[in-house]
């Protein structure tokens, strides 16, 4: 197990990741749907030093977690455990619509959400916040002011629960489809940069394709493939492959991790079981959904 140091230096990517990140891609794994009690901090703290994160880092973030209501803490005896809260279940199941998606790079329809806001020079922390929170969601910026994203998106979820919302009160948002004259791949590139969409892709598959399951914990592998995963659906919105060079390689990238997901998922949930039973409480269960 790692020391105290480290935050989330892969080994087998070359990727410094933080241990939110690993975190959350454990949690969306192994335990949300699939376990009704608490997780022992060990748990964390032992899969997350596996790949390179050490334990007052974990520490940290877990606490860190708590505070902002992801996730609840209460102790067993002399033993922290961890569970998650309904907004981070909520949240985690938002997100594996489409980390379970076979096809999650290729939108349903060329339909197109866009989004225009003004915020002056005085509430220029609340636009950064904004602008953060949109690229988030897989918008992409074709000029200031004006964002758009493929399909549609959730705009109230962008801005919903937080400041943000009364601070663009006079924001628009609209559904739309390009007219036949539109220049759509044009507008495309211009909002976003798809040679470095290309490079995040291109990491994924040479960290991940190697032709045969990786060595080491199924569950530490697991978790390091769902994060990077998880990296590469948040880099690239997917977008229509029309308006996009014919190698785009999304579709070879989407191959990679079900192939890889396919060869570990067994293994790991069993290890991930045992170290949880390894880490429980005395006389604590911890039997997971079946």
């Amino acid at each position: 197990m790692a020391g105290t140091g480290g935050t989330g230096a892969d080994a087998r990517t070359g990727r410094r990741r933080r241990p939110q990140q690993l975190l959350l891609a454990l949690l969306g794994t192994f335990v949300v749907d699939r376990r009704d009690e608490p997780v022992a901090s060990r748990v964390f703290i032992d899969l997350l030093g596996d790949l390179g994160v050490g334990e007052m880092a974990t520490r940290a973030t877990l606490s860190r977690m708590v505070d902002r209501e992801l996730l609840e803490k209460r102790k067993e005896g002399r033993v922290a455990v961890f569970g998650l809260t309904s907004s981070a279940e909520r949240m985690l199941r938002d997100a594996s619509e489409r980390v379970r998606s076979r096809t999650p790079f290729t939108p349903s329809e060329d339909t197109w959400t866009l989004f225009t806001f003004s915020l002056p020079e005085s509430r220029r922390e609340v636009r950064d916040q904004l602008r953060a929170r949109l690229v988030w969601a897989g918008f992409g910026c074709l000029r200031d002011g004006l964002w758009i994203a493929p399909g549609r998106a959730d705009l109230e979820r962008v801005v919903s629960g937080t400041p943000l919302a009364e601070a663009v009160a006079e924001s628009g948002g609209f559904v739309a489809q390009p007219l036949p004259t539109t220049p759509m791949a044009a507008f495309v590139e211009r909002a976003w940069d798809l040679t470095a969409l290309r490079a995040e892709h291109d990491h994924f598959q040479r960290s991940w394709s190697t032709g045969r399951t990786p060595e080491g914990n199924a569950a530490t592998q697991l978790t390091s493939l769902t994060a990077d995963w998880l990296h590469l659906l948040r880099t690239d919105p997917g977008l229509p492959t029309r308006y996009l060079p014919a190698d785009w390689p999304s579709a070879k990238s989407s191959d990679t991790y079900w192939h890889l997901w396919n060869r570990l998922e067994k293994a790991a949930y069993t290890a991930f079981d045992e170290l949880v039973a390894s880490a429980a409480p005395p006389g604590g269960s911890r039997a997971s959904r079946t």
